[in-house]
């Protein structure tokens, strides 16, 4: 028993003295942590003063966060570099980009936007976050957008009305078609008619221009020998006529007049062809018989010749001039009269050798107001050498023609003394060369024409019986 009693005494003991041991250890150990303790206060509050320079307590919360947020989580520069990356690669689109790269491409990108000048304000984009671009950008697109919308919405109307104006324009469209396709049908109607009417014509005038050219050449054949033995005539005459001249000069008024105007009544040409309600006629004259294009002629009938007064059925203008013909458009016909092949044609003033002389003088009243023209000398003139004829201002033997117009007021019979006035005295010397010219004429056996009767052989007459 007592051997089995000292085992458990030792054990108690040496635990006594092990928890004693174990008592006085820890005692000493709290003295040496206690005073330990105060020099780790000491360095733990140096440590924050230094730590307060290096972050702030923001910084201190985000940083513990990050390192509490796992256990073996990434380090603090692993997520600034992270969160860096990922901010770029929103800005840029490049995670490699830093912060001077981010500004230097967002300068760009404003510098852009201020050189384009599209977008309103653009200074606005100088020193703004990428949010605040963002909105102004987004608040521009709202307006372009609500812009574009009304625009699309006029468009859209317009369309519509774009459309209706088409099915109305294809409307109008089939209404023409049917009326040009009536219109088509009806020219075609006259189409054929008039190719009808056109071979009928050249049928006609096939036959009558054969017809014509045969009698032409027989004309022409005719007309040759008749030449021929003219200008044998003509020779002749002439001679006979420097003959006249000469005894005109020598017996003056002794010699018998000419009949009257009978150089003025010798026809000039004949009618060759004519057809009845045709514009046109055809005369035996050509280019070498001194014609010009607007010649006038007067036509007379073959049975009656030219009369004295020189009144003519019909007046026909040289339209075309052919080598042994030419063709005339008919100006006027008296009523219930037709020109006819065979008539003879007249105009004083053309002569198909030379040209012939005139001398006018007198007054004359061209529109028969009974009041004398200031310019009617100068106009009978005019017509004169319209027609190719000559004015001279000196009457002599050669003169072929006088046109002679109103006397001259009469000088009173007290006007011829000393004392007059110039007037008076003017009115003397008109009236006596008037009468000098006249009776120079008749004595050098000139023929005389009218003012009316030369009107009439030219067919200018006022006559209402001319249509």
């Amino acid at each position: 028993m007592a051997k089995g009693q000292q085992p458990g005494a030792s054990a108690i003991t040496v635990w006594m003295i092990v928890f004693v041991a174990l008592w006085l250890t820890s005692t000493v150990f709290l003295v040496i942590l206690y005073t330990g303790q105060e020099e780790l206060v000491a360095d733990n509050k140096r440590l924050t003063q230094a730590n307060s320079k290096l972050i702030s307590p923001t910084e201190q919360r985000s940083v513990s966060l990050a390192s509490s947020a796992r256990a073996e989580g990434p380090t603090v520069v692993g997520l600034l570099e992270g969160a860096r990356s990922e901010t770029a690669m929103l800005a840029t689109g490049n995670e490699a980009d830093d912060v001077a790269s981010i500004r230097s491409q967002r300068d760009k990108m404003v510098d852009m936007i201020l050189g384009d000048s599209i977008v309103p304000h653009p200074r606005k984009f100088r020193d703004v976050s990428l949010l605040e671009g963002w909105s102004v950008l987004y608040q521009a697109y709202k307006g372009t957008y609500a812009l574009l919308q009304t625009t699309q919405q006029g468009a859209a109307e317009l369309e519509t009305e774009v459309n209706r104006l088409v099915e109305l324009n294809a409307s109008q469209k089939n209404d023409f078609d049917q009326k040009a396709g009536d219109l088509a049908s009806q020219l075609a109607e006259v189409e054929e008619d008039r190719a009808r009417f056109r071979k009928e014509r050249d049928n006609a005038m096939a036959t009558l221009e054969q017809e014509f050219n045969t009698r032409l050449k027989q004309n022409d054949d005719e007309l040759t020998q008749e030449r021929q033995q003219f200008a044998k005539l003509s020779e002749h005459n002439t001679a006979l006529q420097a003959r006249f001249r000469a005894q005109q000069e020598k017996f003056g008024d002794v010699l018998i007049g000419p009949a009257t105007l009978s150089t003025a009544r010798q026809p000039d040409g004949h009618v060759l062809t004519a057809v009845p309600g045709d514009g046109m006629a055809y005369i035996d004259l050509g280019s070498g018989d001194r014609l010009t294009l607007g010649m006038r002629f007067s036509v007379y009938s073959l049975e009656t010749g030219i009369p004295a007064d020189g009144r003519a059925k019909a007046q026909i203008e040289v339209v075309s001039i052919g080598p042994a013909s030419s063709e005339c458009k008919i100006i006027r016909v008296a009523v219930n009269q037709v020109i006819l092949a065979g008539d003879v044609i007249g105009n004083p003033v053309y002569d198909p050798r030379r040209p012939l002389t005139f001398l006018a003088f007198g007054s004359f009243d061209l529109d028969h107001d009974r009041v004398t023209d200031a310019d009617g000398l100068e106009t009978i003139k005019a017509i004169i050498t319209e027609w190719g004829g000559e004015t001279v201002d000196e009457l002599t033997a050669l003169t072929d023609f006088v046109v002679l117009g109103a006397a001259p007021r009469r000088p009173s019979k007290q006007s011829g003394g000393q004392n007059i006035s110039n007037r008076a005295r003017l009115i003397r010397e008109r009236w006596d060369a008037y009468q000098e010219a006249l009776t120079t004429a008749n004595n050098l056996a000139v023929p005389i024409l009218t003012q009316d009767v030369f009107l009439n052989f030219l067919g200018y007459t006022t006559t209402p019986t001319i249509r």
